[in-house]
């Protein structure tokens, strides 16, 4: 019962707006079940991984606020929740910019993901339930149904979750820990590194790593994870980063609404 709820607490978490978001407590108004700086979170993140914005980006408040019509208190509580995942670098008098992973960086969260996630598997294979289980598939649902519908940043960002909700099932909250600050740096990656036009879709690996551990078999579910996160490192181009791009650009949609 208690890998049920642990499980249940994190779709919950999902369905408001994904693991990825820092825990502050927020504060804005409420708008279509998510308070402005959560869906100004949510907006940054997807434009990240939707490659309208790259790492280096400089993210001006007055521009943010202008953009999507909040205040700049509105604008800074989000900026803090990314700066809490390590997708923004926050200076005193120098404002915000999106992280720019270098090379070196990007191979060693990799290369840690790797080590964490096979014992988070093998763990929450051993701790699995059918209901657990079927919570895990309905948010990688969710993940494929964004991607069916072109919203590509919503599902690598749902993607990520996935991930986080694993590790949950794994009771292991030391590798739970690591890997809440790790999904949000890979997100970063991808969005520096990943090759153009080339789609991860890793909506049907993460189907594979729950029919694995179905299954009950840990060692296999390892397996399947590895070859999964190695399926991810072969898709980035690691020697060439993307250039920066334009804050009012990459929000357009947002203008084109509110008009």
């Amino acid at each position: 019962m208690a890998i049920v709820t642990t499980v249940a607490k994190a779709e919950k978490n999902r369905k408001s707006g994904g693991v990825l978001e820092g825990m502050l407590s927020p504060a804005a108004p409420v708008q279509g079940g998510q308070t402005q700086d959560e869906r100004l979170y949510n907006e940054i993140l997807d434009a990240i991984l939707d490659h309208r914005l790259s790492p280096g980006v400089k993210l001006k408040e007055d521009e943010l606020a202008d953009i999507f019509s909040v205040s700049r208190t509105v604008v800074r509580r989000a900026l803090l929740r990314l700066s809490h995942d390590r997708i923004v670098d926050m200076q005193p008098n120098r404002g915000a910019t999106i992280i720019r992973p270098d090379v070196r960086k990007a191979r060693e969260i990799l290369g840690v993901r790797k080590l964490i996630e096979a014992e988070v598997v093998r763990e929450a294979t051993l701790n699995a339930t059918p209901e657990s289980l079927n919570m895990l598939r309905r948010c990688v649902e969710d993940e494929r149904d964004h991607v069916r519908r072109q919203q590509q940043g919503a599902g690598l960002r749902l993607s990520g979750d996935f991930h986080i909700q694993l590790s949950a099932l794994s009771e292991n909250t030391t590798l739970m820990s690591y890997l809440k600050e790790l999904v949000p740096q890979t997100s970063l990656i991808i969005a520096m590194y990943q090759i153009p036009h080339h789609d991860l879709c890793s909506h049907q690996e993460h189907f594979d790593i729950l029919d694995v551990m179905a299954s009950g078999d840990a060692q296999a579910a390892v397996a399947s994870m590895s070859a999964h996160l190695q399926h991810l490192e072969d898709k980035l181009d690691l020697d060439n980063e993307r250039s920066p791009g334009d804050l009012y650009a990459a929000f357009a949609h947002v203008r084109t609404t509110a008009d």
